[in-house]
């Protein structure tokens, strides 16, 4: 092979790890944000949608926008999930209360299904899953490496015949 990195036909794709199907997964969510952006857009503005749900669109839009959120925006990741979130659950809500012929008329001009919230929404599900598994498994290693250090220093200060603290 002329490239180290390009794989052929023959040989087995590398190994895929959860981080990979879950980061996957997580851009298909992002690359459909214009279409939710669209579609939120579009029923702000169509009067056959009741206020109930305009003012859904409105607080999620303002969520998003907003600098104070429940999660941090600076936080990667995380900090955009939770707008995620909110803005998935103003929409569903939106489509929720128009009815069916408005719902399914704002869904088809924006590029959008009814599949495509039902998975973002597990995505976010099992992407928050995924960060708190792997926090937690990097908090528990660190304790870890801090308690044998800590019992490093604690046995090299006794065996020179100094008290432990």
């Amino acid at each position: 092979m002329d490239n180290e990195f390009e794989f052929s036909p023959d040989e087995p794709a590398p190994p895929r790890t959860e981080r990979d199907l879950v980061m996957e997964r997580f851009m298909v969510s992002v690359r459909r944000l214009p279409r939710y952006g669209r579609l939120a857009t579009n029923m702000l503005r169509d009067d056959r949608v009741p206020v109930e749900a305009r003012t859904a669109l409105v607080a999620g839009a303002a969520y998003v926008i907003s600098p104070i959120d429940l999660i941090p925006g600076f936080i990667p990741v995380l900090g955009q999930l939770d707008d995620l979130l909110v803005a998935l659950l103003g929409i569903r809500f939106a489509l929720a209360q128009a009815s069916p012929e408005v719902r399914a008329e704002h869904l088809e001009r924006a590029g959008l299904h009814d599949e495509d919230f039902a998975e973002d929404m597990r995505t976010v599900r099992d992407i928050s899953i995924y960060l708190v598994k792997s926090g937690t498994r990097r908090v528990a290693n660190g304790v870890s490496r801090l308690a044998r250090r800590t019992g490093r220093v604690v046995r090299r200060a006794t065996s020179r015949g100094n008290a432990p603290l």
